[in-house]
C-alpha cells in the first residue's frame, strides 16, 4: 500500500461481488466444509487486537482462529470511528449469537465516559453522531447491531495482526448447532498473500485503526 495515498482513495474500488459474498452467503456455492453437529451451542471466545475494513468500506472483517467474521458496516458507526471524538470511546461488545445459518445478531455500546468533563462543542458532536446522554453513567452512549455472516478459515492467519490496537477484544460467541442436521460453513474469501497482504476478492482489507482519528480503547 502506497504511503500517502488518500484514506478516501483507499476505500474506493467497490466491487459488486463482493456485496453479493456477504449478503448471500447463505444461499452461496463457494467450496465449503462441513461440521458435525452437536446437541448443544457450542460457547467459544475469540481474542483479536485489530479489525479490517474491506476496500469499498461495506463490511467490518475480524480474524479468529478458526472463523473469520464479516460484520455489515452501520454508517453511523462509520462515522464515529472516523470522528474526533474516537479516542474517547469505549467499546463493549454483547455475547455474539451464531445461527444454523452462520448469521450473526449480537450489539456493539459505544461509550463516551467523562460527560461532565466534556464541553458543550464536544456534546454536540456526540449527539450529532447519533449517541444519547446517560447522566446516571456520566457518559454518552450508542448501541449498534452486530449483523453479518461467519465464515470457516483456511487456516490460522489471526496472529497477522498488522497495525494492532492498544488493547486485545475478546468476543464471546455462543453457535448453535442443531443436532439432527449437518450445517455448512463456506470457506472465508480472506487471502494472505505471500508478502503477507490481507485480501478479498484481490482488494486490500484495511485496518480500522488507519481510519481512526485515534486508536480505539477497551474498557
Amino acid at each position: 500500500m502506497q504511503k500517502g495515498m488518500p484514506r478516501r482513495a483507499l476505500l474506493k474500488g467497490s466491487v459488486m461481488a463482493l456485496g453479493a459474498l456477504v449478503a448471500g452467503s447463505l444461499g452461496g456455492c463457494l467450496t465449503s466444509q462441513l461440521y458435525e453437529s452437536r446437541a448443544s451451542n457450542e460457547v467459544y471466545t475469540e481474542t483479536v487486537s485489530q479489525f479490517y475494513i474491506t476496500a469499498d468500506a461495506q463490511s467490518f472483517v475480524i480474524l479468529g482462529k478458526k472463523y473469520h467474521y464479516f460484520v455489515r458496516v452501520d454508517p453511523e458507526l462509520l462515522k464515529a470511528i472516523q470522528s474526533d471524538l474516537h479516542g474517547k470511546m469505549q467499546a463493549e461488545f454483547s455475547q455474539i449469537l451464531v445461527n444454523a445459518g452462520q448469521n450473526l445478531d449480537g450489539n456493539l455500546l459505544l461509550r463516551i465516559p467523562g460527560l461532565d468533563q466534556l464541553d458543550a462543542r464536544q456534546v454536540d458532536e456526540a449527539k450529532a453522531l447519533g449517541f444519547v446522554v446517560a447522566t446516571s453513567q456520566n457518559a454518552l452512549l450508542h448501541r449498534y447491531a452486530i449483523r453479518g455472516s461467519r465464515f470457516k478459515s483456511k487456516r490460522d492467519i489471526s496472529a497477522y495482526q498488522a497495525n494492532a490496537l492498544n488493547s486485545s477484544y475478546t468476543l464471546n460467541f455462543s453457535a448453535y448447532r442443531e443436532k439432527s442436521k449437518v450445517g455448512q460453513v463456506l470457506l472465508t474469501p480472506v487471502t494472505l498473500t505471500a508478502d503477507g497482504v490481507l485480501t478479498i476478492l484481490a482488494l486490500p482489507l484495511l485496518p480500522v485503526a488507519f481510519m481512526a482519528a485515534r486508536p480505539f480503547r477497551v474498557k
